[in-house]
């Protein structure tokens, strides 16, 4: 049993490993070619995109002329599904108007999920960031995900979640909003507001039935009154239920 424990936590640490240089070959691709040739080269067919509102990654990017400015970012963390062909990665982005500015113009965190194609090459099959002020810009190191003990959760209990008022975090649940550096829900003092209506668009859960995403549009506050957006939120079946892993909200610009 030991033997077999061992095996199985090699192979989860390699898969996840190929996720990770995946994600860096993506970001080193922008840099070198420019976004909308890394974002066609490393999107799935089917990939959704925010931009700002979900659409078809391939001919929201596919339908843009090329851009001057320099995306860069790197991976902070990343877990895998049990299955070893999907999982995500998270990171801090600097966006500069010009190649050699040495200044960013933009930053803010990026969230994308990634499913091994048939090929075996790893693909994003959905990608947001969310923003917050160039002066809250810090150095992020690498920090992988542990496993866990396999647990499974049903598209029943996922969609069911994921519009529920008071969402199911748990301590280490990241959490993204407009403006704001993410943080662990640990670090909350106060519960998060349980004022916004959630409206799923489209979800997706990895074979092994132990990690998810959802995504969808959301109002905080009162209808025609309230913040308006999107939402694109990680969840992970921990001890038989779904928690979130990221949570991550992104209101429309012209607000």
């Amino acid at each position: 049993m030991l033997c077999t424990f061992q095996s199985l936590a090699q192979s989860r640490d390699k898969a996840l490993a190929e996720l990770v240089e995946a994600e860096i070959s993506f970001a080193s691709t922008s840099v070198e070619k420019g976004i909308r040739a890394a974002f066609l080269e490393y999107l799935a067919d089917d990939a959704i995109v925010f931009l700002p509102e979900p659409m078809n990654g391939k001919e929201g990017y596919g339908s843009r002329p090329e851009s001057s400015a320099k995306l860069s970012w790197y991976p902070a963390y990343a877990d895998i599904s049990n299955s070893l062909d999907w999982g995500y990665t998270t990171g801090p982005y600097e966006v500069r108007a010009n190649p050699t500015d040495k200044q960013p113009t933009g930053a803010g965190f990026y969230l994308s999920v990634w499913k091994k194609q048939p090929d075996g090459q790893w693909k994003v099959a959905i990608d947001q960031g969310n923003s917050y002020p160039v002066a809250q810009i810090k150095a992020e190191a690498y920090k992988p995900t542990a496993g866990v003990e396999a647990s499974k959760g049903t598209a029943q209990d996922l969609l069911q979640k994921d519009v529920l008022r008071v969402q199911p975090y748990h301590d280490e649940t990241l959490i993204y909003g407009a403006g704001q550096y993410p943080f662990r829900y640990k670090k909350l003092s106060i519960e998060p507001a349980s004022n916004i209506l959630y409206t799923t668009l489209g979800h997706d859960i990895s074979p092994a039935a132990d990690m998810a995403y959802t995504y969808g549009s959301y109002i905080r506050g009162k209808v025609g009154e309230g913040e308006t957006g999107y939402y694109l939120k990680v969840w992970k079946a921990i001890d038989g239920g779904w928690k979130l892993v990221v949570h991550n909200l992104v209101p429309n610009k012209k607000q």
